[in-house]
C-alpha cells in the first residue's frame, strides 16, 4: 500500500508540474500549441516509470535467484533487509549444535546412577524442553522404572517441579534450585563448573530439600553450520549465540563454533534487551532459528530466518523441500543449511545495488529531460524538448534500468 501511495503521489506531482509550467508559459504570451507542447512534454519527463521499474525489476530478479538456492521470501521487500544484515543471532539447538541431546554422564550424590536418572525422568515424562525429553528416553531406553507424577509444572527457563509419588522433586538448572532453597554440595558446584567449562549443559536433580546429582547432557556442533560459520566470517558477518544456557557452557560452544560472541543465561526479555544493544550500534539484525520463535523475538530484529527441519538422523538429504515455515513472516531457506543465508545475502547485496543505480540512471534521466521539456533554457534561445524527446528520453532510462536489472 505504502508502495502503490509513493507512485500515486509521484503522478500527481508530475501532472502538477505540467500544469504549472503551461500556466506560466501561457500567461508569459506563447502560443497554444506551443504551451500545450510543454505542459505535456514535462508531463512525460516527470512520469516515474524508470524509478518505478528501477525498483520491480531487481526484486523480482532476486526473488527467482533465491527461489533457485531453495529459498522461500515471504516479500521480494525482504532482500533489501537482507542486504543490510551484518549480525546473526544463531539459536543454540538444532542451529549451532545438531539438535539431538543426549545424555552424556551421570554424577550422582548419595544415590546410584540409576536412581538419580529415575527420579528426573519420572519428573520430566511431560516435558516439552529438548534437554527433558532426552533424560525421559535416556531412562526409558535403559528399561528404567518410571513412576507417574501426581502434579506437573514446567517453568520456563528454569526446569520442572512434580511431586512423584512422595517426592518433591525439581530438575533444573543450578540458579534455579539456589533461589529454590535447595541444599546443593560444594562437590557438585565444583563439578558443575568442570563440565560447563567442556561445554556440557548441566541438569541438577533435587529430590525435597537436597541436590541428588547432576546429569550432563550434551549436543555435537554440527558440521554443516561450522562450515557456514566459516564462510559467513569472510564475509563480515558479526554472530553471536543467545541462549539460557550457563554462561561458560555458552561461552565454550561459541569458542568452539568459532563464533564472535555468546550470552548465556538469558530470559526472552535478556534476549530482546540484547538484541536492542545490537541494534543501538547501527546494526542489521537477523535472527536464525529452527522452528516457531517467540513473536517477540521475531517482531525485534529486522529479519527472521528460519531453517527447515532435519530429520532424525539429523540429514539434509531426505528434508521436504515442500515443507512450509513455521512463521508467516520468515525467510526460510529449504534446505535447513546455515550456509544458504551466505548466498542469500549475497543475492540481497546484489539487490540493492542493483536499485541504487537504477535510481541513479532515473534521477540523470529527470535531471536531463525536465529543465528542457520546461523551457528552462528558452530566454537564451533554446527550443523546447518536443513531447517525443521527452518520450525517448523516458524510453532510453527504462532501456538503461531494465539492462542494469538483469545484469
Amino acid at each position: 500500500m505504502k508502495k502503490n501511495r509513493t507512485s500515486l503521489y509521484l503522478f500527481i506531482l508530475s501532472a502538477l508540474l505540467a500544469t504549472g509550467i503551461g500556466y506560466y508559459w501561457y500567461n508569459a504570451g506563447l502560443d497554444t500549441i506551443t504551451v500545450l507542447n510543454a505542459a505535456a512534454a514535462v508531463f512525460i519527463a516527470g512520469l516515474p516509470f524508470p524509478y518505478m521499474l528501477g525498483k520491480l525489476l531487481p526484486y523480482t530478479r532476486g526473488s527467482r535467484q533465491a527461489q533457485k538456492n531453495d529459498i522461500t521470501l515471504a516479500s521480494d521487500s525482504q532482500l533489501a533487509e537482507i542486504g543490510n544484515i551484518d549480525t546473526l543471532i544463531l539459536a543454540r539447538h538444532a542451529v549451532v549444535t545438531e539438535g539431538h541431546p543426549y545424555v552424556a554422564n551421570l554424577y550422582p550424590a548419595g544415590i546410584s546412577q540409576n536412581a538419580l536418572l529415575s527420579l528426573a525422568a519420572s519428573a520430566e515424562k511431560q516435558a516439552t524442553h529438548p534437554l527433558g525429553r532426552a533424560i525421559y528416553e535416556t531412562a526409558s531406553q535403559r528399561g528404567l522404572q518410571l513412576i507417574e507424577a501426581s502434579t506437573f509444572n514446567e517453568i520456563p527457563g528454569c526446569g520442572v517441579e512434580a511431586i512423584v509419588g512422595r517426592n518433591s522433586l525439581r530438575v533444573g538448572s543450578l540458579a534455579w534450585l539456589k533461589r529454590e532453597g535447595i541444599d546443593i554440595s560444594a562437590e557438585l558446584i565444583t563439578k558443575n563448573d568442570q563440565l560447563a567449562q567442556k561445554g556440557h549443559c548441566t541438569v541438577f536433580v533435587a529430590n525435597g530439600k537436597y541436590c541428588r546429582g547432576i546429569i550432563a547432557i550434551d549436543d555435537a556442533l554440527s558440521d554443516d553450520t561450522l562450515k557456514a560459520i566459516r564462510k559467513l566470517k569472510r564475509q563480515q558477518i558479526h554472530m553471536v549465540m543467545l541462549t539460557r544456557e550457563n554462561k561458560r557452557t555458552a561461552n565454550t560452544i561459541a569458542k568452539k563454533a568459532g563464533l564472535d560472541a555468546a550470552q548465556g543465561q538469558l530470559t526472552t526479555e535478556g534476549k530482546l534487551r540484547e538484541i536492542q544493544l545490537l541494534k543501538a550500534r547501527g546494526t542489521g539484525v537477523a535472527f536464525v532459528g529452527r522452528g516457531p520463535v517467540k513473536p517477540e523475538i521475531a517482531q525485534s530484529v529486522d529479519a527472521l530466518i528460519e531453517l527447515a527441519p532435519l530429520t532424525e538422523n539429523n540429514s539434509t538429504a531426505d528434508i521436504d523441500l515442500s515443507s512450509a515455515p513455521q512463521n508467516p513472516h520468515a525467510i526460510y531457506l529449504r534446505s535447513g543449511l546455515l550456509w544458504d543465508f551466505a548466498a542469500l545475502q549475497e543475492i540481497g547485496q546484489q539487490t540493492l545495488s542493483r536499485i541504487k543505480l537504477n535510481k541513479m540512471i532515473s534521477l540523470i534521466t529527470f535531471i536531463l529531460i525536465l529543465p528542457l521539456a520546461a523551457g528552462a533554457f528558452h530566454d537564451f534561445g533554446l527550443p523546447f524538448l518536443p513531447a517525443w524527446g521527452a518520450l525517448a528520453g523516458q524510453g532510453l532510462a527504462l532501456i538503461l534500468v531494465t539492462i542494469n536489472s538483469l545484469r
